[in-house]
């Protein structure tokens, strides 16, 4: 990747905010930028790396990051709102980043709550949101984005669930440099727009989206709650019905039941 030809792509407003860096290999895009958020220094740091050796997703569970093919960012940002707001944060990035992939690309992508990105029933990328100390009233936060572009051949078994990658979903060699940049500039652009408007704008796109709604699921919470998934409440929590009425989940790693009718 060349930070050049990514900055280059920037809109002008974009530019002048995100500070960027490449590494060829980081334990974690997300750990070098929460220490810099530690310094002072968190608005709009960028980090993009070749490799993860520890990469991770929700939940501490391992997110495989090997070398040359993928896309691996993270952004720092601050947000004036308080922590009640930020609930629907993570499914607003995943509708910021599906909408642009989808004009841009016409990867049209759907979204599994709270946090993947799927294509025909395949996993290519998620995203995980990390808080940091409130620093003068401003919530702190690290936006991390792993997502599978050309992923190159893995040992039978290393990942445990169907997965595809961008490349495969538009049917042609995918830059990444310019797919940074068109995740930078969507990424901080919506920001600002969650900022003002808090989620209610990216809820409706997330809805259209929505790869769950329907289907019989379960969810570790930590109880086993078994139901119909029912979409998403206006504070971003998953709904389902069960035979006692309709709950809403707000965590917790949902399991799939039936993918029958996947199209």
């Amino acid at each position: 990747m060349d930070a050049q030809r990514i900055v280059d792509r920037l809109s002008p407003s974009v530019a002048q905010i995100v500070s960027l860096s490449i590494f060829d290999s980081v334990a974690s895009t997300n750990d070098v930028v929460r220490d810099r958020g530690n310094s002072g220094q968190l608005n709009g740091f960028t980090v993009l790396a070749e490799e993860q050796t520890e990469g991770r997703g929700r939940r501490g569970k391992v997110w495989h990051s090997p070398a040359g093919g993928n896309l691996y960012l993270s952004m720092g940002c601050e947000l004036d709102l308080p922590l009640a707001r930020l609930s629907g944060l993570s499914l607003a990035v995943g509708a910021m980043l599906a909408d642009a992939f989808a004009s841009d690309m016409g990867a049209e992508l759907q979204l599994k709550w709270p946090n993947d990105f799927y294509f025909e029933g395949q996993k290519l990328g998620g995203i995980l949101v990390e808080m940091l100390p409130e620093r003068e009233e401003r919530q702190c936060l690290v936006l991390g984005v792993g997502l599978n572009v050309q992923m190159p051949a893995l040992a039978p078994g290393t990942i445990d669930r169907p997965w595809t990658d961008l490349a495969n979903v538009v049917g042609a060699p995918v830059d990444r440099n310019r797919l940074a940049s068109l995740m930078i500039n969507a990424m901080v652009s919506g920001l600002d727009h969650y900022d003002t408007q808090g989620f209610s704008y990216w809820l409706s796109r997330w809805r259209g989206r929505d790869f769950l709604l329907g289907r019989s699921v379960t969810v570790a919470d930590p109880a086993p709650i078994t139901g119909t998934a029912a979409g998403v409440s206006d504070d971003g929590a998953l709904l389902i019905e069960t035979p006692s009425g309709r709950l809403a989940v707000s965590g917790g790693e949902v399991s799939v039941l039936d993918f029958g009718g996947l199209s």
